[in-house]
């Protein structure tokens, strides 16, 4: 027992030496501060764009839920008896009982029996466009900028959520949302890291995991957006109007100046962070020279300016980028799928997604204190061993409405732990000149465990047990990825790919 409290405090001691270190060392945040209204600013327009990232992938819950349908025209044959949600295999039309939904998509292009695999399909093929696109604007963004892709990517969103409605047939649906899914992925994984590289160290959990709350009130609205548009194609428009308010970027975003310096371009950043100083209230006296050292400092450790995903599994980066990819697709897995498996159980769709997206908001907060007083690792490998055992006991428990309400959403708010963790542990292990890319690339691994999650998640069909079997050990075993990384709390963002973070 004594070993053990001298471990943690050595541990404590360990964290809040980094914590200085890198007050010390971050020569942007000295500049302009931690944590202003400047910060402030940015944090709070960009991490609108997050609300639609909720409405496009929760969308489902509502586009495909689970209906009783039977056969209402049979082709040569009569049949005397017809049951319910049976499938034959000379029925020509299938009818459907009332719902609280006056359409959905599986209504209306028959998603039923032998078409049936096409609903979980029409989802996996959004979160096959959100893995491509977290790829290809990683590395846009960092080779070209932080600016013009997220706005390209803002452009491409607001189009294409306009198209759905309108889709004439499955197949122009489905191909529309593929790339509605990769507009959406440049809007994710560009926005975390203008704000990771605008705040201070001293801010990045608390800012980090809040980042995550536009996302969870995207979740918590769907419902609002199924019951007062219950067709498929206006609930659908009704969800693409609010995304109009993303042209302010146009006219309110910045460059991030962090990028700026990696590439050189010390003109640029200084005239940003000169703006940022002032309206911070901060002396803006000797910027330019402390930028230029900045980046020639930068520029003189890393071996080149123009990285490649390749890097990234340089011999000081492989562990890093193996192990982060797991966690991601075992984060996909369990939080879209037991999402979906959720929602399809309970008696009472509406409130349960309501409330699964509820639990999120103090699950976030509490990450704050965990992450910011444990650190990242433990509140990773906590919460994913949390999450785990709530979902399979909810495998062996009676499924009383109660029960499911009580442990799914225990599940969920622990999933959503270590997604807000995640988040903040992948951006401050790789270094600036990688890190849009490593998040892309972890975020295409979240999307591999959201492609599986629909089809596991539809297993309870045949066997009831196997969905939470399988969501409950993934999480588990996700927890022992954490034993092979550094720990990053206080640490400094790294800038080239020469820098490390050692255990």
């Amino acid at each position: 027992m004594v070993n053990r409290i001298a471990l943690l405090r050595i541990y404590k001691m360990k964290i809040a030496q980094q914590s200085r270190t890198a007050a010390k060392e971050d020569g942007i945040a000295n500049l302009i501060g931690q944590f202003g209204r400047w910060q402030f600013l940015v944090f709070a327009t960009v991490s609108l764009v997050k609300l639609s990232s909720g409405w496009v992938q929760m969308a489902i819950l509502f586009l495909t839920p689970k209906l009783t349908f039977r056969c209402a025209e049979f082709g040569d044959a009569s049949h005397q008896i017809v049951e319910n949600s049976t499938c034959y295999s000379d029925c020509s039309k299938y009818v459907y009982d009332a719902t609280p939904f006056e359409s959905t998509i599986v209504t209306e292009w028959d998603l039923v029996c032998e078409r049936g695999w096409l609903a979980s399909f029409t989802q996996m093929v959004l979160q096959l466009g959100i893995l491509i696109g977290s790829v290809l604007f990683g590395f846009l963004s960092d080779r070209y900028g932080r600016k013009i892709t997220f706005l390209t990517s803002i452009t491409a969103l607001i189009l294409l959520g306009f198209g759905i409605p309108f889709s004439p047939n499955y197949a122009v649906f489905t191909t529309i949302r593929f790339f509605w899914g990769v507009a959406t992925s440049g809007t994710m994984v560009v926005s975390f890291v203008i704000v990771m590289e605008t705040i201070g160290t001293d801010y990045r959990e608390m800012l980090g995991c809040l980042f995550q709350i536009p996302f969870i009130i995207g979740h918590m609205t769907i419902p609002l957006f199924a019951y007062y548009f219950r067709t498929w194609n206006s609930y659908s428009l009704a969800m693409a109007v609010p995304p109009l308010i993303y042209i302010m970027y146009f006219f309110s975003l910045t460059e991030s100046p962090r990028w700026l310096l990696s590439v050189g371009r010390v003109d640029e950043a200084a005239s940003i962070v000169k703006k940022a100083a002032e309206f911070n209230g901060l002396p803006t006296n000797k910027i330019e020279e402390t930028l230029k050292g900045i980046s020639e400092d930068i520029r003189s450790k890393s071996s080149k300016t123009l990285a490649t995903y390749g890097d990234l599994f340089r011999t000081s980066l492989w562990v890093k980028t193996v192990c982060c990819s797991a966690m991601w697709t075992i984060v996909g897995l369990t939080f879209y799928g037991f999402n979906q498996y959720i929602s399809q159980t309970s008696p009472d769709p509406f409130v349960t997604v309501a409330a699964a997206g509820a639990i999120q908001i103090p699950s976030n907060i509490i990450s704050i204190w965990l992450i910011k007083h444990f650190g990242r690792k433990l509140t990773i490998m906590f919460a994913f061993i949390f999450g785990g055992i709530c979902v399979l006991l909810l495998g062996v428990v009676p499924h009383t409405y109660a029960t499911t309400l009580a442990l799914g959403t225990l599940g969920v708010s622990s999933t959503a732990i270590v997604a807000a963790s995640i988040y903040i542990y992948t951006s401050e292990l790789f270094p600036t000149i990688v890190r849009n890319m490593s998040l892309g690339a972890c975020s295409m691994c979240m999307r591999v465990g959201s492609m599986v999650a629909p089809f596991v998640s539809n297993l309870a069909t045949t066997a009831p047990w196997l969905p939470t079997a399988i969501f409950g050990c993934a999480a588990i075993g996700a927890s022992t990825m954490c034993l092979f990384l550094p720990e990053t709390k206080g640490t400094t963002l790294p800038d080239n790919l020469d820098e490390n973070i050692e255990s």
